[in-house]
């Protein structure tokens, strides 16, 4: 189900949402960036919105020039995107204090920054409920050659 609101703009309105997408990695990764593209869509899509313009500077440092991204701060400065989902500020910048800074300058163009979910899967911590068995206790149940040897012939 999607929401109606985000950060106050009607997204229930045909056109009233314009959003991009920012994607930034050093060095070139060219896997990651289409799995974190696949995301930035999905997100905006769960979220109800239009599918995003994915901005790109792959393989670049945060230190360097970043034209990809210089390029969406000018549209966001004339008001063409007012959505900007990231995977994190990390893509700005490595170093806390500029990649606040940057988001600041595009939340001051009067466009919302959104981050994606966490994709971090908290770990159980601590006992097992009972009746249940660890993997590998499971694995040595139905294995009938615990020790690792192989049937001659099996070719696993």
């Amino acid at each position: 189900m999607a929401v109606e609101k985000i950060a106050g703009l009607d997204i229930t309105e045909y056109g009233t949402v314009r959003i991009a997408g920012y994607l930034r990695c050093f060095p070139f990764d060219a896997w990651g960036m289409e799995t974190h593209r696949t995301a930035l869509r999905g997100h905006a899509g769960e979220l109800g919105l239009p599918e995003p313009s994915i901005y790109l500077d792959n393989g670049l440092r945060s230190r360097g020039p970043l034209p990809r991204l210089e390029r969406l701060m000018d549209l966001v400065a004339c008001g063409l995107y007012n959505v900007l989902l990231i995977p994190g500020p990390f893509v700005f910048s490595l170093h806390d204090p500029e990649a606040s800074a940057i988001a600041g300058r595009i939340t001051g163009f009067g466009c919302t920054v959104l981050e994606l979910p966490s994709l971090h899967v908290p770990r159980h911590s601590g006992r097992e409920p009972p009746g249940s068995m660890a993997l590998s206790s499971v694995r040595a149940a139905d294995d009938p050659w615990p020790t690792g040897r192989q049937r001659s012939g099996s070719s696993h």
